[in-house]
């Protein structure tokens, strides 16, 4: 059966103890693992936030999702990510990314390819290996290193068959170049789903901003490339994750369905087990704003339920 995670953050709203019941429940209803992220501008802090997990569950995987090695040492990392793994004897995952808005909200850029690779080296040494270590991806160097160096991979694209397929390629190739087995590797897709265009619109803007980046998009998303640009342009970091930005609006439907996996129960379930026939191993989903355990039941009983195998 491919394994069902969520990506959620600790609102600044939120009290600790609400948000380890709702870790609590989200284990209750089969939820793999829980990616919780790190934005200091955005959210509660992570570890905080993983400890009280760890204290109110006793299955479910407890991981940053994802953390960087700029606005934490990676001293200060390997430090708190030892603390959870033994408080959830052992249930803890270092999620590591090139860093985004914890960056951008305090005008830094993102490491480069280099100084990422640098920084799994040194978690390497100084973690205990019975803590993974997954790398998020998108463009090509990146991919190639998580094959390389990483156990497990968080494809941050968004949901179009043909680029996750040419992520997929290239994560493999980095395996290939390391002679380590794809067998032992997993790939985790973050899949937005939503059944209305106005419940992620949000969400692909962020997406979109990210695209911009990008040297060159897959045919699927080639027509939106103006768009995409625009969207990067009118981004504001102040408002990042909030559902209620006004840099949404910059993206338009078309670009928010091409995005996420947007429609009726039938219609998302359909995407994503096309999704799942690109060679991903995993599907991630971000839960935004309120109600989310709701709205976790909702995804799960009615789209999630067509596509178990």
């Amino acid at each position: 059966m491919t394994p069902f995670d969520v990506s959620v953050g600790i609102s600044p709203r939120q009290s600790f103890e609400s948000w380890g019941s709702f870790v609590a429940q989200l284990e209750a209803e089969g939820v793999q693992r829980v990616w919780v992220i790190d934005s200091q501008l955005a959210m509660k802090d992570v570890y905080a936030g993983l400890v009280v997990a760890a204290l109110n569950t006793s299955r479910i995987g407890l991981g940053t999702g994802v953390t960087n090695a700029v606005t934490r040492h990676p001293t200060v990392t390997a430090n708190a990510i030892a603390a959870v793994a033994e408080i959830s004897h052992g249930r803890a995952i270092l999620g590591l990314g090139a860093g985004d808005s914890a960056l951008y909200g305090v005008g830094l850029k993102p490491q480069k390819v280099a100084e990422v690779e640098e920084a799994i080296d040194f978690f390497r040494s100084h973690i205990d290996q019975s803590v993974p270590i997954y790398l998020a991806v998108s463009q090509e160097r990146m991919c190639q290193l998580a094959g390389r160096k990483a156990d497990g991979a968080i494809v941050m694209g968004p949901a179009q068959p043909d680029m996750v397929r040419q992520q997929v390629k290239w994560i493999e190739a980095g395996l290939r170049a390391a002679e380590r087995g794809r067998s032992l590797f997993e790939i985790g897709l973050m899949a937005t789903t939503a059944g209305e265009v106005e419940d992620v619109r949000s969400w692909a803007s962020t997406q979109a901003r990210l695209l911009s980046h990008h040297k060159g998009l897959p045919e699927s998303l080639a027509r939106f490339q103006s768009e995409i640009q625009r969207s990067a342009e009118t981004y504001d970091y102040t408002e990042h994750l909030s559902t209620h930005a006004e840099h949404s609006g910059a993206v338009s439907d078309d670009l928010v369905r091409a995005l996420a996996v947007v429609g009726t129960p039938e219609e998302c379930a359909s995407r994503l087990r096309e999704l799942q026939r690109t060679g991903i191993d995993a599907l991630i989903f971000p839960l935004a704003g309120r109600n989310r355990a709701e709205r976790w039941r909702k995804l799960r009983d009615e789209v999630l339920s067509q596509i178990i195998v």
